[in-house]
């Protein structure tokens, strides 16, 4: 048997940048464990499996070559689009409003078609946020990024951390360079107080560079992720979000950002939030991006 299969460039206009993620348009009949042997096959961030839905207009699973996860950013934005470029969906010039029904529930999307093509997408989603200001200081930080303490020190921000679906350790940095230059340490890691957060993910970022149009530039590092690994940052929106909300200085900033990836190897995605509403504890936002056609083709089972 064959089934049909692309490969989505998200969070950018141009192909063989952004972050790569596999789609199979017609999941019908597949078993989870043939879908977790194809996204080991394919050996990208995630693969993205449309099947059909009574609750939405398409029901789709996420998976890498280990497991499943109930949601993800750059599936949910892989998806939709895959779903307006092939016509799987019938949508109209302008924006269009559907839903899609993931794991953990279903999600609001939209897609804004331009001349039959699809040119922003973009989902909602709502997180529950807890914060503790207990981190890890400036030194252990220097040691397990393999910089100088002084580089996190920066105007407005101090290390938080920040738990949606998982915890998140935020550190500002003074620059895209100390961005680019981090290095994590494990054993450093191990030695620091960070272990007792049980964050396994830490969530650099630095303000805008001088050479690009976006607000922030983030990068994901931690134990879970490869030492030359620049794991897409969608996820940890949410929590960026909601920790930009804890500091007076970001009031001088507007509700709506964009947040570049790309330091580490050079794929740069750009991820445009829109927060569209905030208690105490807990955040919605408007999570959207651009997305190309990288490949095409058939897999054989």
């Amino acid at each position: 048997m064959a089934i049909k299969f692309y490969t989505v460039d998200v969070f950018t206009k141009k192909r063989f940048d952004g972050a790569q993620i596999a789609v199979v348009p017609d999941a019908t009949g597949l078993t989870e464990q043939q879908m977790l042997s194809i996204a080991a096959e394919f050996n990208l961030w995630r693969t993205v499996f449309i099947l059909p839905s009574d609750k939405a207009q398409k029901k789709i699973r996420i998976f890498n070559g280990k497991r499943e996860f109930e949601f993800g950013g750059h599936p949910t934005i892989a998806a939709i689009y895959a779903l307006a470029k092939t016509g799987e969906i019938s949508l109209k010039e302008g924006e269009n409003q559907f839903s899609l029904e993931e794991t953990h529930g279903c999600v609001s999307c939209k897609v804004t078609m331009e001349k039959g093509e699809p040119v922003f997408n973009q989902f909602t989603t709502t997180a529950n946020l807890e914060f503790d200001r207990f981190t890890p200081s400036a030194e252990e930080l220097g040691d397990m990024l393999s910089l100088e303490s002084y580089h996190f020190n920066v105007n407005g921000f101090t290390p938080l951390l920040v738990a949606t679906h998982i915890p998140y350790l935020i550190v500002p940095v003074d620059s895209f360079e100390s961005l680019k230059a981090a290095r994590f340490n494990y054993d450093a890691w191990a030695r620091s107080a960070a272990p007792a957060t049980c964050a396994n993910a830490i969530l650099l970022f630095s303000g805008k560079s001088a050479f690009s149009t976006s607000d922030f530039h983030c990068r994901l590092v931690g134990p879970v992720f490869g030492i030359h690994e620049d794991p897409p940052i969608g996820a940890s929106i949410p929590a960026f979000a909601g920790y930009l909300n804890q500091f007076p200085v970001y009031s001088e900033l507007p509700s709506n950002f964009v947040a570049e990836r790309g330091a580490h190897q050079g794929r740069r995605s750009f991820l445009h939030v829109d927060m569209v509403s905030k208690t105490d504890n807990e955040l919605t936002v408007n999570i959207g991006g651009s997305a190309v056609l990288a490949t095409e083709g058939q897999l054989l089972i």
